[in-house]
Formats: structure tokens, C-alpha cells, sequence
């Protein structure tokens, strides 16, 4: 008696065989990439600009609530939008123009720990011509022409915000006809539109709760930094407001200059300190309190919140690290949330067995009510939230 004929996948029951379809999907995904990555200079501003109106869309709702023209609140959060971002890129030159101006007085200090450094390796059975090849690559001097490199290099990243720049003017000008535009997608394609809205939502409620969860830490730890005495407490509290938006490990990154400043100025118990300053800061508000005030809006799980940081990094360089959570719920809304063939992927990217069962208007109306302080507003119907995305 022969064996019963498996039924077949109705998914690949179109005439393609199952691996053929994989691998032109793989290819089409690829190239898709290889663009993204040639396209970087445009993707970073055009995606930033997006991404910070969007954020900046409770202050045109709250405008035009009051009974102004809707052109009047489109233009107040663009202004809003441009005077963070000018805030934000003079904070950065700012912390790279002292560091190059005040670390030349701690060369002397680090050379000498760095000596000692090697020579305590020296003890343990590292050999002289290793020890000799690291100070050859390694220095105080290469280190502080990182930082002019850093500095020089200022005028390509305004290169990015001045594209930014009028991205975000003409995005703040097209916003007043939006929401008759979404209106159509969604009478349309209403699963396009939920998604849509899915999307504002959570991109709103990531990058609001994120600058302030950001600013919280970098007051913290830069008045604990002050209290111990830690030169530059200003430069490290920008610099870990900054990482903030890096997820999972940003705070790592931010954690090392200010440790090895407390090394070189203070000792190593100090130094201790500021690790342990920055570690229990970053457990309590980062680990535990921010995923609870974000809720399901921005439900991914960590171990793709941090793929997503390498792999948009490969993709559209520095930029992508910043970008990473926000760029990966975009392909998760529309790709996986509106396509219910396409929803089974959620189980392996949602943060719960239950968010991944949730279709999108679902995790909009729940997320909203779960933060709805946080996001600025009531839950978006189809009509009224999609148009938040597309600004």
C-alpha cells in the first residue's frame, strides 16, 4: 500500500518550486540592499526626516485642536523638528571640539598607563616584539587624531543634515493635504493604511520616549560624573544622550571615554565608580523601566531590537545604528503585519506570543491605550492615523 501524497502548501502551489521561489527572494532581497547601501546619503536624511515628523505630529494635532489652520500646525512642527535637530548636531560639535581641545593635556597620563599596561602583559608571558607592534598601532597620538578625523569630518555630517533639512521643509509642507491622500489608501488598501498607522504609532512612541528616557540618563550620570570629580561632565552626559538612541549597547559605547578620563585623572577606583554609576543607571531605566513606559507599540523583541543595529549598520553605515529600530519596524509593518501569508514571521519578531498575533489595528488601538501619554494622542483610526506615517 503506497504512503499518502503530502498535501501541498498552498502558498507554493503556483507552479514555482518551494526552493526556486526562496532563492529569488533572496535575490530580490539582496539587491535590494546592495541599493540601499549605494543610496545611503539619500535613504539616512529622506528616512530621519520622516521619522522626526512623525514624532512631531502631536504638536500639529494639538494646534490644530485649538482651532488653527491645519498649514498653521504643520508648520509649527516643522519648526519644532528643525530647531532639535540644530540643537542636537551643535551639542555633537560641540563634545568633539573640547575633547580635541582639552585631551591633550592627559597625554603624559595616558602614555604612561598605556606603558604600564603593556608591561604588566609583559609579566604574564605577552612577548616584547607583541608589546611592540601594539605601541607602534596604539597611542595617545592616534587616539587624538581619531578625534580631529572625527571633527574634520563635521562638514559631511552637515552635508546629511542640511539634506535632512529640506526634506523635512517640503515633508511639512505637503503634510496639510495628507490625510485626504491616506483617506484614499485607505478605502483602498486598508490593511496598507492599518499598517500605516501601526507604524507612526510606534515610531512615535520609540523616538519620544527614547529622547526622554535619553535625557534622563545623561542628567544622572552626568551630575554623578561631576560629583566624582570626572573631568568633562558635559561632553559625557551628550555623549550618552546620544548613544541612548543605539539600542542594547549604546550605553556601552558612551560608558568607555568617561571611564577611561576617571582612569587617567582620578585612579582606577574612581573609574569603578563611573562603571558602576553607568551600569545600574542604565539596568534600572533602560532594562526596565523604558520597555514598560514603550509597551507593545514598539514590539520587538531584544534580540532583534539588537540584529537590527548590526545589520542597518552594514546597510547605511553609522547612521543605520540610529536608525535601526525605526527602519526595522517599517519593514515589519509592511511586510509582515499587512500580509496575513506573511504574519506567521512575527512569532520569531514580536516581543510576546501575543503581539504577534494581533493584527496591526489591533496593536494600535492596544498600544495606545497601554501609553497613550506617551505617544501624544488617542489610538488613530485608519483614516485619521495612516496620515502620520506618510509625512
Amino acid at each position: 500500500m503506497s504512503s499518502p501524497v503530502p498535501a501541498r502548501d498552498p502558498g507554493f502551489s503556483r507552479g514555482f518550486p518551494r526552493g526556486l521561489v526562496l532563492l529569488l527572494s533572496l535575490a530580490a532581497i539582496w539587491l535590494v540592499l546592495a541599493g540601499m547601501r549605494e543610496l545611503a546619503g539619500l535613504v539616512v536624511p529622506v528616512f530621519l526626516a520622516l521619522n522626526l515628523m512623525i514624532a512631531a505630529q502631536p504638536l500639529s494635532d494639538l494646534i490644530q485642536r485649538a482651532g488653527a489652520p491645519r498649514l498653521l500646525g504643520s508648520l509649527a512642527a516643522m519648526v519644532a523638528v528643525l530647531l532639535a535637530l540644530g540643537v542636537f548636531f551643535l551639542a555633537i560639535v560641540w563634545s568633539i571640539r573640547t575633547l580635541v581641545l582639552e585631551l591633550p593635556e592627559y597625554s603624559a597620563s595616558f602614555n604612561e598607563l598605556l606603558q604600564r599596561s603593556l608591561e604588566a602583559l609583559a609579566e604574564v608571558g605577552v612577548s616584547q616584539e607583541q608589546i611592540s607592534a601594539w605601541l607602534s598601532q596604539f597611542s595617545f597620538a592616534s587616539l587624538f587624531g581619531l578625534l580631529n578625523q572625527a571633527l574634520s569630518s563635521v562638514s559631511a555630517v552637515g552635508g546629511l543634515v542640511a539634506a535632512a533639512v529640506a526634506t523635512i521643509i517640503f515633508f511639512g509642507l505637503d503634510a496639510t493635504g495628507l490625510p485626504e491622500r491616506m483617506a484614499v489608501i485607505e478605502r483602498l488598501q486598508p490593511r496598507i493604511a492599518h499598517a500605516l498607522a501601526d507604524f507612526a504609532l510606534s515610531v512615535r512612541t520609540y523616538w519620544l520616549v527614547t529622547t526622554v528616557f535619553g535625557a534622563v540618563v545623561a542628567v544622572i550620570d552626568g551630575l554623578a560624573l561631576w560629583a566624582l570629580g570626572v573631568p568633562l561632565p558635559a561632553v559625557w552626559a551628550v555623549l550618552l544622550f546620544v548613544c541612548n538612541y543605539i539600542p542594547n549597547i549604546g550605553f556601552v559605547i558612551a560608558m568607555v571615554p568617561p571611564t577611561l578620563m576617571a582612569l587617567l585623572d582620578q585612579g582606577p577606583w574612581t573609574a569603578i565608580a563611573v562603571i558602576a554609576v553607568c551600569v545600574v543607571v542604565a539596568m534600572v531605566l533602560q532594562g526596565l523601566v523604558q520597555p514598560r513606559v514603550t509597551g507593545r507599540a514598539v514590539g520587538l523583541a531584544p534580540s532583534i531590537s539588537f540584529l537590527s543595529v548590526l545589520f542597518w549598520s552594514w546597510v547605511l553605515g553609522a547612521a543605520g545604528a540610529l536608525l535601526s529600530v525605526p527602519m526595522t519596524l517599517l519593514v515589519k509593518e509592511l511586510l509582515v503585519d499587512a500580509d496575513d501569508e506573511a504574519r506567521w514571521l512575527n512569532a520569531f519578531v514580536a516581543d510576546s506570543p501575543r503581539a504577534a498575533l494581533e493584527s496591526p489595528q489591533e496593536r494600535v488601538e492596544g498600544a495606545a491605550r497601554a501609553g497613550g501619554a506617551s505617544a501624544g494622542g488617542d489610538p488613530p483610526s485608519a483614516a485619521t492615523g495612516a496620515p502620520e506615517a506618510g509625512e
